[in-house]
């Protein structure tokens, strides 16, 4: 995503204090230097003099800037954009899209649930399950291309997407074997992205 956000894109408002307080949302309308969003159970009234940060789209390509409060009227907040939109996510390897089956296990409980993989990286990947699992680290399970792996990951972020938990993962401590099972993982991905441009 290059430049500004448009309307109808998912949106995080962060009011940045010592305990910072966030509101989700989308974007309603976009101006050179303006956004105006609709945020879900917005607060009865906004701290007029507070330091709000923006973020807009979804994981993996979005933009944030610092904002100020203009105004409300009714469900729809404006705020001034202080500055230019930044790229949020800069992760040093390329993501691929997927959709393979993933089994999430929570390593200090026993949770565990199906989800699917949405994206993955030789650094790490994501997924959408049920809910987030407990704890900062999980294994996750994938299968693909006739080989399997089950990976240590630290738990980086969630979000809530829908009614779809996103979690999004930094692989930890892989061995040689796992190492090239994400890198063949990798570059089939790689192969089926370029075959289908």
């Amino acid at each position: 995503m290059n430049g500004a956000p448009i309307p109808g894109m998912p949106v995080v408002v962060v009011l940045r204090t010592p305990k910072p307080v966030q509101w989700q949302g989308e974007v309603v309308a976009v101006r050179e230097t303006s956004l105006a969003v609709r945020v879900k159970n917005a607060p009865e009234s906004w701290d007029p003099n507070g330091p709000y940060v923006v973020i807009c789209g979804t994981p993996g390509s979005r933009l944030t800037a610092q904002a100020h409060l203009v105004a409300r009227n009714g469900e729809v907040t404006a705020f001034k954009v202080l500055g230019n939109w930044k790229p949020l996510d800069l992760r040093r390897d390329q993501r691929f899209a997927t959709d393979l089956r993933v089994e999430v296990r929570s390593v200090l409980g026993s949770s565990r649930q199906q989800g699917r993989l949405i994206d993955v990286s030789l650094g790490g990947a994501a997924a959408v399950v049920e809910s987030r699992p407990g704890g900062s680290q999980v294994e996750i399970g994938i299968a693909a291309q006739g080989y399997s792996a089950r990976l240590l990951c630290d738990l980086v972020g969630s979000s809530q997407v829908g009614d779809e938990t996103v979690i999004h993962l930094r692989f930890k401590d892989l061995t040689p074997p796992h190492q090239a099972f994400v890198r063949n993982l990798v570059a089939w991905l790689l192969e089926t992205e370029e075959r289908a441009s």
